[in-house]
């Protein structure tokens, strides 16, 4: 049987904070790309509804976002 104490040496403040920074992150990262995907979808509507030479631009920019936002979930599960 696992000793009280021993419970509580395993849960150091350390631990603790390094608990909470990984959520944190988990969840910056998750809105982060929820935000991308929003702006993308603005992105194509606005494309929709003007021409305009820079169209391909807004699309690389928006992809762009889509990607990090990706990355960042990756980062923050694996490696943090």
């Amino acid at each position: 049987m696992i000793d009280f104490n021993q419970l509580l040496s395993l849960l150091n403040q350390h631990d603790i904070i390094a608990f909470f920074f990984k959520t944190f992150s988990i969840f910056f990262s998750l809105f982060y790309l929820l935000y991308a995907i929003i702006i993308s979808k603005q992105t194509q509507v606005m494309n929709q509804a003007l021409e305009s030479d820079n169209n391909a631009i807004f699309f690389i920019i928006a992809s762009i976002q889509i990607t990090a936002g990706l990355i960042l979930i990756i980062l923050a599960i694996f490696l943090i």
